[in-house]
């Protein structure tokens, strides 16, 4: 039976990973999380289960990670918008987190493989579109240059030491656990939760800008296969992956299927105006491919 950790257990990525795992592995999972963006609500339909323990604690204070085989590194804080505000949180949590997991192995000697949640904001405003990992990289915000930071201090590192990792570029999230109402700076917040809660409770749906910035987005489930197969793979791959749907919407025509009550508000800068995944290398690498759909998804919801 493999024993893994997950970092951020508790947020809308992390828990819906670990009921995949649950539901899907005879793993035995420990789960961190400090719970500042996650809720302890969203795992505790899995406290009672012998397969799975949780601490709370920061990923600074862990010490050792000599039983784990794979670490799952999904914590994180929030998203673009505060990392322009908050810079020092921002950077405990989105780079220095994973690096002090990265000298734990290295003080132990012990390299359990890293699945790392990236982030597709690492391309900004792409050239190409769809968009590969080879698209150049450029960041509009410090939220999307921690994530990219780490992911260098992963290619770098193995250069001496024999990490074994996998980054995986999420585009846009969405599903259960993806809005939080009581913490608006739930990581990975999706859109696709905020208007539906909007919705449920009544209020005009808010877009930025004029609407028409597209973005791809892609089911929680879809992205914890991705984890999971990424996790399994039998080669040491060192590499990073899009995880997308391959498909693109705009906000605007997304608030419509959601409700007819909307209005505008300032655009925001830092955020892209496309983004649009070619998923080619994890489709043929990872034998990965989604398998849900947002309208099937809203539909459900509404």
């Amino acid at each position: 039976m493999k024993k893994v950790l997950i970092t951020g257990v508790a947020g809308f990525i992390g828990s819906n990973l670990l009921d995949f795992l649950i539901d899907n592995t005879d793993w035995h999972i420990t789960g961190i999380d400090n719970l500042s963006t996650g809720s302890d609500s969203n795992i505790s339909g899995q406290k009672d289960n012998k397969r799975f323990n949780f601490i709370k604690m920061d990923c600074m204070h862990l010490t050792s990670l000599k039983e784990y085989e794979i670490v799952f590194h999904l914590a994180a804080l929030p998203r673009i918008q505060p990392s322009f505000e908050l810079i020092n949180e921002h950077v405990v949590a989105n780079l220095l987190n994973g690096i002090h997991l990265i000298e734990v192995m290295i003080k132990e000697n012990h390299f359990p493989r890293i699945v790392y949640s990236g982030s597709s904001a690492i391309y900004g405003t792409p050239e190409h579109i769809p968009t590969d990992e080879n698209e150049p990289i450029s960041c509009l915000s410090p939220y999307a240059f921690q994530k990219y930071e780490f992911e260098k201090y992963l290619e770098l590192i193995s250069t001496r030491y024999p990490l074994d990792y996998v980054t995986l570029r999420y585009f846009n999230p969405y599903g259960p656990r993806s809005f939080n109402p009581l913490n608006k700076f739930n990581a990975y917040s999706s859109v696709v939760g905020i208007f539906l809660n909007l919705k449920k409770n009544g209020e005009n749906l808010l877009i930025t800008g004029d609407g028409q910035q597209k973005r791809d987005f892609i089911h929680v489930c879809d992205v914890a296969l991705a984890n999971y197969l990424a996790s399994i793979h039998p080669e040491k791959l060192n590499t990073s992956f899009n995880i997308g749907n391959g498909s693109t919407l705009s906000i605007l025509d997304l608030a419509k299927m959601i409700s007819d009550k909307y209005s505008f508000i300032p655009k925001r800068e830092g955020e892209a105006e496309i983004t649009f995944a070619n998923t080619s290398k994890a489709n043929k690498v990872l034998k990965w491919a989604p398998l849900y759909n947002i309208s099937d998804f809203i539909k459900g919801e509404l």
